[in-house]
């Protein structure tokens, strides 16, 4: 079965299309939650999955298969920024998401573990002081490794969009982390 044809099944009869769909993706999607959820209990990401293919559900008169992206694909962006929803729902701070230092390119001396680990938290909470939506940006570029064409598509926003606020992000990062003491 094509996309063309899941998508006519799931707005002709949504059960049969939503078991298709999860029959058929449901193995990939589980992974990506698992990835970005981490040391969630089991009942967490399976209602996390649930929600994502709810969210496929409602928005399917939103896909257009003329942008030059497959349902698949639209599926597991819907899965990724669900997962980040989750997180933001159920966590009060971004320390689930370890974003190092070099994942930014920014190369840091650590004398020790403790001092990696001081650093980590001051550059996440650097991290969570940006404004949305450079924050949203910077954790699926950095931490998810997502590509600038695919994050641009997935915010309406053109790839240049993404590259000028990851430059200028890491600008203000750098001079937040100087501030905090942190030696780059």
């Amino acid at each position: 079965m094509n996309d063309d044809q899941l998508i006519l099944l799931m707005k002709s009869n949504p059960h049969e299309g939503l078991l298709y769909a999860i029959d058929l993706y449901g193995g990939t999607v589980k992974w990506i939650i698992l990835k970005m959820l981490g040391s969630c209990n089991s009942q967490d990401i399976e209602e996390c999955m649930s929600d994502v293919f709810v969210k496929l559900w409602k928005n399917i008169n939103n896909f257009d298969a003329n942008r030059n992206i497959s349902l698949k694909s639209y599926l597991y962006g819907i899965a990724r920024h669900t997962a980040i929803d989750y997180l933001r729902k159920t966590k009060s701070h971004i320390d689930i998401i370890p974003i190092e230092e070099n994942d930014i390119g920014f190369s840091i001396d650590f004398a020790d573990q403790i001092a990696k680990e001081t650093n980590s938290r001051i550059l996440q909470e650097a991290v969570e002081a940006l404004p949305e939506p450079d924050r949203n940006i910077f954790i699926l570029r950095y931490y998810f490794q997502e590509r600038i064409n695919s994050i641009a598509e997935s915010l309406s926003l053109s790839p240049k969009t993404i590259e000028n606020k990851l430059y200028r992000g890491k600008k203000v990062l750098r001079e937040a982390l100087i501030e905090r003491g942190i030696i780059i």
